[in-house]
């Protein structure tokens, strides 16, 4: 029996499990911190809360650059720290070996492995979240470049675009993404106050997972807001395809996880814009399996490979 802890954070959330041979067994979520030092005490408060004497090691998926091997946080955008060895000042301070990796590259280990993309040997995850993450699997292993592949979510999309978190204009991720999603909401409200979609969100937030919720139940204004969304995506999915043809690519993350409503408008466009698309076939374009806990499991199975001396 192999007992090890997943962590993941992303711009909103810190979710802790513990996965026994393969099994999640416990699960604990709370709130991204806006400070460093508050980013190293929860994931401390993670670990403990999901720990137990069995588990032998600790996996850290981050949103944002990390320094591999060493497991060093660089900077992101929707996480505070900067230059910060998580790996070295969580081992000292928990006593257990840490491997720390971006949190889009254990989601893909973890789909690779348990999800949608078992069976492929090369594969593009794209998570949508807070912004957009990527995930490289080449020939079955995770591909890290010099420490910071796949981050294609800040790949220029519209140079006369609007500002991006990371201090760039016109990132990919600013019109396809949660946030990108909720901006546009808001933009129908304002000129819509009237409208039955403005109604939804009279006592209620404007956030993602209740835009797409209006578009599953009907709502023509919130299907015409995802399929937006599932435009840019596709747009973007032939860039990815033209540079790296992968055998498939997995769709995951907060926003993903809605599944067929905004990845079936981003197949069609990909498929329409496809280079040299009347000689070849778009690879099939899946929705993850895992959900949002993909991240905190593959950060998990990354903990039994550090504790097996694969990585």
């Amino acid at each position: 029996m192999t007992a090890t802890i997943g962590i993941d954070i992303g711009g909103t959330k810190v979710l802790a499990v513990r996965v026994v041979d393969g099994e999640v067994v416990a699960r604990r979520r709370s709130s991204t911190p806006r400070t460093a030092d508050g980013t190293e005490q929860a994931i401390v408060e993670a670990v403990e809360s999901v720990r137990t004497d069995e588990v032998v090691a600790v996996g850290l998926g981050i949103a944002g650059l990390v320094r591999w091997p060493e497991g060093s946080f660089a900077w992101g955008p929707h996480v505070a720290g900067t230059d910060v060895p998580l790996r070295s000042d969580l081992e000292g301070r928990l006593g257990l070996p840490f491997v720390v990796d971006n949190d889009a590259n254990v989601a893909a280990l973890a789909e690779h492995r348990m999800g949608a993309a078992r069976g492929y040997r090369n594969v593009l995850l794209i998570t949508l979240g807070t912004g957009i993450g990527g995930g490289i699997v080449l020939d079955d292993a995770i591909f890290r470049g010099e420490s910071f592949a796949g981050e294609w979510g800040h790949m220029l999309y519209d140079p006369h675009g609007i500002l991006c978190d990371c201090g760039k204009r016109g990132c990919w991720e600013t019109v396809a993404s949660g946030p990108a999603l909720v901006r546009l909401a808001k933009e129908v409200i304002s000129l819509n106050p009237d409208s039955s979609f403005a109604a939804r969100f009279v006592d209620s937030p404007i956030v993602g997972e209740a835009i797409t919720a209006a578009a599953d139940a009907g709502d023509e204004i919130a299907r015409g807001l995802v399929a937006q969304v599932g435009a840019h995506l596709g747009r973007g999915i032939c860039s990815l395809v033209a540079i790296m043809d992968p055998d498939a690519i997995v769709i995951g993350g907060g926003l993903g996880s809605v599944g067929e409503s905004i990845v079936a408008p981003a197949r069609r466009v990909a498929a329409d814009c496809l280079h040299g698309g009347a000689h070849r076939m778009l690879p099939p374009i899946l929705v993850a399996q895992l959900g949002p806990d993909a991240g905190a499991i593959g950060a998990a199975l990354l903990a039994a490979d550090r504790h097996h001396g694969l990585v």
